[in-house]
């Protein structure tokens, strides 16, 4: 981990060893940063967590220097629906979400917007507004972060101007930010493997959500082509966008402190593989 030690790389981890002892798991890659979930992401209701707990986290966040932290919310919580009884649910499930994340004192909890189904974009795009105005709270200390969609079906988030749309009208805008997943990018038909068309995508960020919302990354290569709006993770170097096609984007100063969290098919058994060819163009 020598090559990149100075930047926030690291991957997601399973939580099995308990939250506090995650950083513990996090500096056996030499991650300074890296992702958790704090509950089942297939499931609504959790078991509180242990008030013991928060401090144990803390001690072993310092000891092993970790910078940043990122908890992905729920795959339940599809924040673009128009079903009252669904949005019930996902309100109740975000408040959830962020109360265990401030109580941990993490940084960034990362959610994906959701289907609009049957709606239209532009209503998906208010729903998730109406979501985030609901569940954000001025006095929260976690950040929420959008993630950006490959795409698929009637997803609301595959273009950066989309999201704009929704942080647009939300009242605290200083608590949300985006996450970049690189492997929905490029599925949803963001070519950033060339010099020409990272600029291209670049300039469409800084002219809709700002660069300075960029406040995470998931790095995760792509089994599928550009723009075929498929969700297939791959390992770094060895999908369709390749080692190339990172290079550009890990060596982009401005993102240096951004923290950058894989999510590749063999998790924590493959990270040394993701790491290994990470160091060949760092």
């Amino acid at each position: 981990m020598s090559k990149f030690e100075d930047h926030l790389i690291g991957g997601h981890l399973s939580t099995s060893v308990g939250l506090e002892n995650t950083p513990v798991s996090a500096s056996k890659f030499g991650f300074r940063a890296y992702q958790i979930f704090t509950k089942s992401q297939m499931q609504w209701k959790a078991k509180p967590i242990d008030p013991s707990i928060p401090e144990k986290f803390r001690e072993n966040r310092k000891k092993y220097d970790i910078r940043s932290v990122m908890v992905h919310a729920s795959y339940l919580l599809n924040t673009a629906s128009s079903d009252e009884e669904l949005r019930k649910k996902v309100r109740e499930g975000f408040h959830m979400e962020i109360e265990r994340s401030d109580f941990l004192g993490v940084e960034l909890l990362t959610f994906h917007p959701g289907s609009f189904k049957d709606a239209t974009l532009k209503k998906g795009i208010e729903n998730v507004t109406s979501m985030l105005n609901d569940v954000i709270k001025k006095d929260q200390n976690v950040e929420i972060l959008i993630e950006n969609s490959a795409g698929q079906g009637n997803s609301v988030g595959k273009t950066f101007s989309d999201i704009a749309e929704i942080i647009e009208g939300i009242q605290y805008k200083d608590k949300v930010g985006v996450c970049l997943d690189t492997c929905h990018a490029w599925a949803s038909g963001y070519d950033f493997t060339s010099d020409e068309g990272y600029d291209r995508m670049i300039s469409e960020i800084r002219d809709t959500v700002g660069i300075e919302k960029i406040r995470g990354f998931h790095l995760n290569d792509s089994k599928k082509g550009l723009g075929e709006h498929t969700d297939r993770h791959e390992q770094i170097g060895k999908g369709k966008i390749g080692l190339q096609g990172f290079s550009i984007l890990l060596r982009d100063e401005k993102f240096r402190k951004v923290p950058m969290i894989m999510e590749t098919p063999k998790g924590e058994d493959g990270y040394m593989e993701d790491i290994a060819e990470i160091e060949k163009i760092l």
